[in-house]
């Protein structure tokens, strides 16, 4: 991630005037653009092979060996994008607290979140209302639900079709939280004495939401809630890898506003960016043998399974992404595999490829959720989804975006804040 580093700013008296917020300018990070591509199609990826009967499920046990390393391989991918999440939106609320530059407005704040989400979100979600789903809507109520992304909290009340929306509502809870939890950690850190010293208190409560995430994806699991309940699905046990990307947004702030302090393991990752992702290629591999089971199966997992692999999953998450956000690094491999041109357009529509992954299957397996070739599978659900996302991000998430300056100028392209020489 390369940046721009300003110098320091000195001191007043006691009489002194409140400093002057430091300039930012916005800089487009294609790496960031790359891996969203990458963990977008490796979504797809596994649930087109689930469909194809080569992942696991109750008393099938999928194609052997095969299914481990797909299943391996691929599961990071949701947690991925809620990692990018985390850093992309917490970035400029940290950058605010470690160099002094102006916080974000929460108008505007609140007007380009909700542009992001809800046009595409709509779009896909009246469709699949009027067509796989429509014997399920029963209700006004019903679809407003839907509509609002509060369609997770109810057994039965997500439609054919928007199965893997549930992440939206997890997306909108952090979205909502988010600003109350950068003021309560400007707050922590405001007498910490410099940006290293204030990314170690704010790391503090970030920490504390991983555990709390923990504890919560314990209980969701327990066996006395059984198999695949509701609770799965809710945001909490999903918070700790939102976290994560917090705790890099934290760490690569404070690098930037003092790149002479950067803390020990992100000292590590800057002095080593390839070298984190062979530590995920090991960690991955030797995860394909893990003793507690689970691997290659879309089984609800247990919450023995659940406590041992949330650790590791969290593990390969930061392990990816770390080398990613450091301040003036770059890893000439990495840089080259995240930012082919390909990728890079697939990032700008992923979003709507994740909406649609889920219709284009029920489409094109009517409705059945099953197929007996993966390879083709594969191929008609990837091409699918890319061109409905092409349709839904010129259609409306691009003419949306263009809303986004009401509150202020604001690129159509995705950028964050760094600090302008």
């Amino acid at each position: 991630m390369a940046t721009d580093i300003a110098s320091g700013t000195s001191r007043g008296g006691p009489d002194a005037q409140p400093p002057q917020a430091r300039d930012t300018k916005r800089q487009y990070f294609p790496e960031l653009q790359g891996i969203r591509a990458i963990a977008v199609l490796a979504v797809i990826t596994i649930h087109s092979a689930f469909t194809a009967g080569q992942i696991g499920f109750g008393d099938y046990p999928g194609n052997g060996a095969f299914a481990v390393v797909l299943e391996r391989f691929t599961r990071e991918s949701l947690p991925i994008l809620f990692a990018l999440s985390g850093f992309l939106i917490y970035r400029p609320f940290a950058l605010a607290t470690m160099a002094g530059t102006a916080r974000p407005d929460l108008k505007a704040y609140a007007w380009r979140r909700a542009l992001r989400i809800f046009p595409a979100f709509w779009l896909v979600s009246i469709v699949v209302m009027l067509t796989l789903g429509r014997e399920q809507v029963t209700s006004l109520w019903y679809a407003l639900r839907v509509l609002s992304m509060q369609h997770v909290y109810n057994a039965g009340a997500i439609p054919a079709g928007l199965e893997s929306t549930w992440s939206m509502a997890t997306e909108s809870a952090f979205y909502v939280l988010l600003p109350f939890f950068a003021w309560f950690a400007g707050r922590l850190a405001s007498r910490a004495a410099d940006p290293a010293a204030k990314a170690r208190r704010i790391l503090v409560p970030i920490a504390a939401i991983i555990v709390i995430g923990y504890a919560f994806s314990a209980y969701s699991h327990s066996a006395a809630l059984g198999p695949y309940p509701v609770q799965g699905n809710w945001p909490p046990g999903w918070f700790g890898y939102l976290a994560v990307g917090m705790a890099l947004a934290a760490m690569s702030a404070a690098a930037e506003a003092s790149p002479t302090t950067m803390l020990a393991p992100y000292r590590l990752v800057a002095k080593y960016p390839g070298r984190c992702w062979l530590a995920a290629l090991v960690v991955i591999v030797l995860f394909c043998f893990s003793p507690v089971g689970g691997q290659g199966t879309a089984d609800y997992p247990t919450m023995a399974v659940v406590m041992f692999d949330q650790p590791i999953d969290l593990l390969i998450v930061f392990l990816l992404l770390a080398p990613l956000t450091v301040p003036g690094v770059r890893s000439r491999f990495i840089e080259s595999v995240l930012t082919v041109r390909p990728l890079q357009f697939i990032g700008r529509v992923s979003y709507g490829m994740f909406l649609w992954h889920i219709p284009v299957i029920l489409f094109y397996t009517d409705g059945t959720m099953s197929s007996d070739n993966f390879p083709l599978t594969w191929l008609i659900v990837q091409v699918g989804s890319f061109l409905a996302a092409l349709v839904s991000y010129y259609a409306v998430e691009k003419p949306a975006m263009r809303l986004r300056n009401r509150f202020g100028k604001k690129p159509v392209e995705p950028s964050i804040p760094v600090l302008a020489r």
